[in-house]
């Protein structure tokens, strides 16, 4: 039976990966994708290109995501105590072996710059290239750390939640979230969030706001937590939220005096990259599901706003949408948003 290791660093991993390591795949009985970490130099790489750091762990899920169901197997090694490339192939190749653990028969690549260096460091092995020349898909994850939408479509579909940008509308009741939400999210071709609250009023308490009781925020919390999870899986380069976890904390103080035992572990500062915060100007619209009352919005509001604050928010990354004229609330958001995607 022929073992083979598909190593790299898969920083992210993109589709010319994938494709490699299907064929791969196709060229021995048992595959291995190793990826490798080197924390410091791996940083170096994100920090310059602008985005978070991607540790191995979570590229190494990532892999397991795309190629669940198939035996291929993923393994990780960390190689921050083996000297840097061109350096250390030997300590490097004895890594890989270790983390196999079986004899390996062939190493796949898709540089022939380094045929050299693999079969000195993999004797026992055949290394065989793949595509060199990048024939079917002419991407490097160089190109897509510093460029990822406008290489969008060669991120793999398991890593594009990381980057993608995440865009709130937060503002009391009445402001015109919903509406606004679905509006980007049509105009941007791409997934959101609905207020989960919302429908769980409708469902649970047949749209009665003085039946909620504490334990119903906390369930809110989770659903909308979870709802955010699903949007962000199919979402295409930005994804919205309708509300969050900070607004159902407001209704919490609102109706029970007091926060549910488990909300705030929902509430994440740094979840956002863009918080759309919509004055109430616009026309108070009653659906029957109105429970604050249009007097006092205005005050609600302001009392929102310093909840982020004090919960710790970067109130820089807060636009206050004000006009009360929906097309001007529509183009501000608009050329907002655009300015996250370049």
């Amino acid at each position: 039976m022929s073992i083979g290791v598909f190593p790299g660093r898969f920083l992210p991993p993109h589709r010319g990966h994938l494709t490699g390591i299907l064929r791969a795949h196709a060229l021995c009985d048992e595959l291995y994708v190793v990826v490798s970490e080197r924390r410091e130099e791996d940083e170096q790489l994100c920090r310059s290109a602008g985005i978070a750091y991607v540790d191995g762990a979570l590229r190494r899920r990532w892999l397991a995501q795309e190629l669940k169901g198939l035996g291929i197997k993923i393994r990780l090694v960390d190689e921050a105590e083996i000297p840097p490339s061109p350096y250390g192939w030997m300590e490097y190749a004895e890594l890989v072996r270790v983390s196999v653990g079986k004899k390996i028969d062939l190493v796949f690549g898709g540089e022939t710059k380094y045929i050299e260096d693999h079969q000195r460091a993999f004797p026992e092995a055949e290394y065989r290239v793949l595509d060199p020349n990048r024939s079917k898909w002419n991407i490097s994850s160089t190109e897509i750390r510093h460029h990822p939408y406008q290489y969008w479509d060669y991120i793999v579909g398991a890593a594009r939640p990381f980057f993608t940008k995440r865009v709130l509308i937060t503002g009391t009741e009445s402001c015109g979230k919903t509406t606004l939400t679905k509006k980007l999210a049509k105009v941007f071709y791409t997934s959101w969030s609905e207020e989960a609250g919302r429908t769980y009023q409708e469902d649970f308490l047949g749209g009665d706001g003085t039946l909620f009781e504490l334990e119903d925020f906390n369930r809110i919390g989770h659903l909308q937590y979870e709802q955010d999870l699903k949007a962000l899986a199919t979402s295409s380069k930005v994804c919205f939220f309708d509300t969050d976890a900070v607004v159902t904390r407001f209704f919490s103080l609102f109706f029970m005096g007091q926060v549910s035992s488990r909300l705030d572990s929902f509430i994440d500062p740094s979840k956002y990259d863009l918080v759309l915060a919509l004055k109430p100007n616009v026309p108070w619209i009653d659906d029957g599901m109105r429970d604050t009352g249009e007097a006092i919005r205005d005050s609600n509001h302001e009392k929102l706003m310093k909840m982020y604050q004090d919960l710790g928010f970067d109130m820089k990354k807060f636009i206050t949408v004000s006009s009360p004229d929906y097309y001007e609330r529509l183009e501000t958001c608009i050329r907002e948003v655009e300015r996250l995607l370049v």
